[in-house]
Order: C-alpha cells, then structure tokens, then sequence
C-alpha cells in the first residue's frame, strides 16, 4: 500500500540529531533520502507490531503505531504517523544505528 502523506517532520530529538550532521555528510545523505521516499509512501517503512513497541516509545511519546525504515544496511529511522485535521504526518521519533536499535527492542 502507498499514500503519501501531508508532511515529514522530525521530533524534538530527531531534529536535534539532523542538525548536529555534517553538511554534504552521508548520514544527512540518506537520511534525507529517506524522509523524501517517506514523504511519498507514509507506509515505506516496515510496522512494528504493538507487543514489540519498546517501552521508551510508549512512554516518551504515547506512541499507538510504530515504523522502521532501514537507511542503509546499518542505520534506522523510527516513526510514528500522527493524524489531525489536515491529514497524516509522518513524525520521526530517532535515528539510530544497528547496535542502538538492537539495544533499543532489547535484541541485543
């Protein structure tokens, strides 16, 4: 399924992290490679499913809906879609890499 949604945006945290990239870096590369394939299909990235949501979501963010979007073979993009009155919006909760992703769902 495709559907693009009304806007990317990145939370607090998330924000903070893209600010702190390099300009011309490649992690500002394919992370905004990916907040544009977001901006055309909401649903790029894989579900995660409810039992699975780390608890740090739920908490920090009251989370309902969960996605990961793998950047490249070692960097994820965790987001959520949030919906008001103008449409659905993709809001990006973290930006981690491989190790911090497994330690986050408690792979690792």
């Amino acid at each position: 399924m495709s559907r693009k949604s009304y806007c990317v945006k990145a939370g607090r945290d998330a924000a903070v992290f893209i600010n702190s990239l390099k300009e011309g870096s490649y992690l500002l590369k394919i992370v905004n490679s990916g907040l544009d394939v977001l901006k055309g299909n909401m649903f790029a990235g894989e579900r995660i499913e409810r039992n699975k949501f780390p608890k740090y979501y739920v908490q920090k963010y009251g989370v309902n809906n969960l996605y990961k979007f793998n950047l490249d073979s070692r960097t994820r993009l965790i987001y959520t879609l949030v919906a008001d009155e103008l449409g659905v919006a993709v809001v990006v909760l973290e930006i981690l890499d491989h190790k911090k992703y497994e330690e986050r769902f408690g792979y690792s």
